[in-house]
């Protein structure tokens, strides 16, 4: 219920929104915290041991650097395979599209509409409900009446062998087509499922403590001090934001485009060969 709570908030919130939950709710915490910690123990107790301190930061900080500089590139990683099967997708659109030009009427405008359909679908409707996890139905069954349509385009009467041959031929080349446009479809809907595991933003949130318990133990002026935690969590806090970010491509601000989709629709002129309703 909480993770549905955070994912709820995370998509539905301006993204400024939040950088800043990610950046001053952390900051306000370890700033109370250390502040707290600064009562107990006197910053003139831990000035004898910076040297110790400050090598041993230095050390737990770098290895959460490389961590978390790995997980950023792996989260941008993933966004970008994400854009580039949607933009995929829509290219394999117009390519059946256009591929669909040799197929015989009345075959060749229903293809040719289920297709405009489908893009329209997808671009309009199914495009915000990927950000839940979710598939459009009605997407889906325009593509298996694409389908079906072709592989079952009827026979001409006292077709000669040759007819019957070029038929088939056809038949091969725009079922390819349309075989490319569903494997891409199908990566889509995985991109759009597909997130870091949450035992890994666990072990990092722990790291995360752990390193600014090493900051704790160094004194200095309180102010100054407490400035300089609240600036390192800040910092911690916006890449943390941005690994959330590219973690739900289909979900917030940085989220995957929809301009290939609108491209496509655009050159081609589906909207000439759609049939359904446009969405409100």
């Amino acid at each position: 219920m909480y993770a549905r709570m955070v994912h709820s908030v995370l998509t539905n919130a301006p993204v400024w929104v939040v950088y800043v939950l990610f950046a001053l709710v952390p900051a306000a915490l370890a700033v109370a915290a250390h502040d707290r910690f600064r009562r107990i123990v006197p910053g003139e107790v831990l000035i004898p041991h910076h040297e110790v301190a400050g090598f041993l930061v230095s050390v737990v900080g770098l290895l959460f650097a490389v961590v978390l500089a790995f997980l950023v590139a792996a989260a941008w990683a993933n966004f970008d395979a994400a854009q580039r099967n949607a933009d995929a997708e829509a290219s394999d659109v117009a390519e059946a599209f256009a591929t669909s030009q040799i197929l015989p009427q009345p075959t060749r405008g229903r293809v040719r509409s289920l297709l405009a359909d489908y893009a329209f679908e997808v671009r309009d409707r199914e495009w915000p409900l990927l950000a839940k996890g979710e598939q459009d139905p009605q997407a889906r069954r325009l593509m298996l009446r694409s389908f079906s349509e072709v592989a079952l385009m009827p026979v001409m009467p006292n077709a000669t062998i040759s007819a019957a041959l070029q038929r088939s031929s056809l038949q091969t080349i725009v079922l390819s087509s349309l075989h490319d446009l569903s494997e891409k479809r199908r990566s889509r809907l995985l991109d759009a499922g597909r997130h870091i595991e949450g035992a890994l933003y666990l072990a990092l949130v722990l790291a995360w403590v752990i390193l600014l318990a090493f900051v704790f133990l160094f004194g200095c002026a309180r102010v100054l001090q407490l400035s300089m935690t609240a600036l390192i969590t800040a910092m911690i806090g916006l890449l943390f934001a941005v690994i959330v970010e590219f973690d739900l491509p289909y979900g917030h601000g940085i989220r995957v485009s929809t301009a290939a989709w609108t491209f496509v629709i655009e050159n081609n002129r589906l909207a000439d060969y759609r049939t359904a309703t446009p969405a409100r």
